[in-house]
């Protein structure tokens, strides 16, 4: 599977202040990860430097180079940011979430193949993989290293499910 060189991190959501400012929705694991990349880019490739990063509630504002104006910013309304992959920071034995979705999930022990990741999600703080079987069901399982046993985003995410997890994939 062929990995995205720009990830989203944020999408702007409105204007802060009067200066040029701009409130962003996070995608990326949150301020303090956001705090560190230090430019984005719009789709149509238009590069900002980040600076001034600030929590406003579950919102972050940043000031982006070039957008001095309320005027400005107003413009950005809506656009979505991208970084570069290289210049996210990623805690080692993490993984981008986009890297994991499509991945075949197989039995660490036989190999066996239960189905796809399809989604991530993280309603606390654990994530919880939507794993679709050939069938169309669709299992929960929280990534928890009692479940995941390993993760290779160019092969499988292996897992060491309880008896019965995937209750009848062993036709598969």
């Amino acid at each position: 599977m062929e990995k995205k060189a720009y990830l989203e991190v944020a999408k702007i959501i409105n204007t802060h202040g009067v200066r040029g400012a701009v409130k962003l929705d996070l995608w990326c694991d949150g301020p303090q990860t956001f705090k560190k990349i230090k430019r984005v880019f719009l789709q149509n490739g238009t590069e900002y430097e980040v600076s001034d990063v600030k929590t406003v509630g579950a919102f972050a504002v940043c000031s982006l180079s070039g957008v001095a104006t309320v005027e400005d910013a107003i413009k950005l309304k809506n656009k979505i940011l991208f970084a570069k992959r290289e210049d996210i920071p990623l805690p080692k034995g993490s993984h981008f979430i986009c890297d994991l979705i499509g991945l075949p999930v197989k039995d660490a022990a036989s190999g066996a193949v239960y189905g796809v990741l399809t989604d991530v999600t993280q309603p606390a703080l654990q994530e919880i993989y939507e794993i679709t079987m050939p069938d169309g069901r669709k299992v929960l399982m929280p990534a928890v290293p009692q479940f995941i046993a390993s993760v290779d985003t160019d092969d499988a995410v292996y897992v060491t499910p309880i008896p019965g997890f995937f209750d009848g994939a062993d036709e598969v």
